[in-house]
């Protein structure tokens, strides 16, 4: 992905409010497969475009225009609704069905018309709903595909973010979904971690208790669970599909961010990420933040980085280097919204598959189990440092956390 990514962008077309009433979102957005032609390069170039509910999820502190849809642009009758974003001038053609799915195993065409009078047609080669535009230079566009309407976006420059409308319409359910296919995050230091770990073979000094959580802990008692003696919960919001990326909320969020925030437990949130591109990085990040507002929490926002295991999960493939960029498009999304924001992983993924010399700017939540203190050479501002934790008001075992830098 390269140095073009260090800017960002992620834009979806208004959407007409009564189609989108209808919608159930099954979510199955995947990587789009890029388009059979390419357009000039250019950097420095962002994408935004007109949304037309202002009670959208909006970053008009960096520069997003506010306007109406066009009356004039036709919508079809199909029931297929058509999506746009964009990073760095990529742009990214979605297309969904009337249950807000991928409208896969059909060769979409799009076509593009530049204010100049350009036009270029590109394909879903790989029939799976989306097309990757790489490299689109500044200027207005027109999109149209045929069977789901037409759009229109600008490329400008220097521009930092934009607007994503409706992103908790791309969200879904768990009910909706095979969970045992889409929820798939492995802790690879819970895998070699035998025994019940006793707290008192860790040096703990110079920091406050705290656990994570989600719908695996089930019902949790908070206020056991502060009197036991728990400053701080990281709360899971959600999670991408390790098999087709869709969006999920995780079913035990709002009682938890509840149950918490009554116990007087001090919040931060993560997202288990399987993100394959900076515009879904991008996605995952409005996605948290349309779920909890910044000022409640007191610990940043982390992206959960680590394996998918033997299901081979769709992003476990990538390099460094697009790894890197996608953490660094999730944390800036939610800084400019006024978000802490971070990554979670363990000690080998720190060191090996994600450059960190990058995130100086973002926190790094280390996991690392079997040791007194960590032996990571990097920095950090919590440890994980065991999965089989045990606190009173929490059936089974939970993480346990040293809160050390906030």
């Amino acid at each position: 992905m390269g140095s073009k990514y260090k800017k960002i962008a992620a834009v979806f077309i208004s959407i007409n409010i009564l189609l989108l009433v209808t919608l159930i979102t099954a979510g199955m957005l995947k990587e789009g497969g890029k388009g059979s032609k390419e357009t000039v390069s250019e950097k420095d170039v962002s994408i935004q475009t007109k949304r037309k509910d202002p009670e959208d999820l909006t970053l008009s502190d960096v520069g997003v225009e506010v306007g109406e849809e066009d009356p004039e642009k036709d919508r079809p009758d199909t029931g297929y609704i058509l999506l746009l974003s964009s990073v760095e001038g990529d742009m990214l053609i979605r297309i969904l069905d009337g249950q807000g799915s991928a409208a896969s195993g059909r060769c979409w065409e799009a076509d593009v018309k530049d204010e100049n009078g350009g036009q270029e047609i590109y394909r879903d080669e790989d029939e799976d709903g989306s097309i990757y535009v790489e490299k689109v230079k500044p200027g207005e566009y027109e999109v149209s595909v045929g069977g789901a309407g037409t759009s229109s976006i600008t490329v400008r420059n220097n521009v930092k973010l934009t607007a994503v409308n409706d992103i908790r319409k791309l969200m879904v359910d768990e009910s909706m979904i095979d969970a045992s296919k889409e929820d798939t995050a492995v802790n690879e230091e819970a895998g070699q971690e035998n025994t019940v770990a006793d707290n008192s073979d860790y040096d703990l000094a110079g920091g406050s208790i705290g656990i994570d959580v989600s719908k695996y802990q089930k019902e949790i008692d908070w206020r056991r669970v502060k009197a036991a003696g728990i400053d701080y919960a990281i709360i899971r919001a959600g999670y991408r599909g390790s098999s087709t990326g869709v969006l999920v909320k995780d079913p035990f969020f709002d009682r938890n961010i509840a149950g918490a925030k009554e116990a007087g437990i001090k919040i931060g949130v993560y997202f288990f990420t399987q993100a394959v591109n900076t515009a879904e990085a991008a996605e995952e990040a409005m996605a948290v933040a349309s779920l909890v507002g910044a000022d409640e929490l007191s610990l940043p926002v982390y992206l959960d980085v680590e394996s998918s295991g033997s299901i081979g999960g769709r992003a476990d493939g990538l390099d460094v280097t697009s790894r890197t960029e996608i953490i660094k498009t999730f944390c800036e999304t939610l800084n400019s919204m006024g978000y802490r924001a971070g990554v979670y992983a363990n000690k080998n993924w720190l060191t090996k598959k994600i450059d960190t010399s990058e995130l100086e700017k973002f926190d790094i939540w280390l996991a690392q189990y079997r040791v007194s203190r960590p032996d990571y050479a990097g920095r950090y501002s919590i440890w994980q440092y065991t999965s089989k934790g045990s606190v009173d008001g929490i059936e089974g075992f939970v993480d346990m956390d040293l809160v050390i830098g906030h």
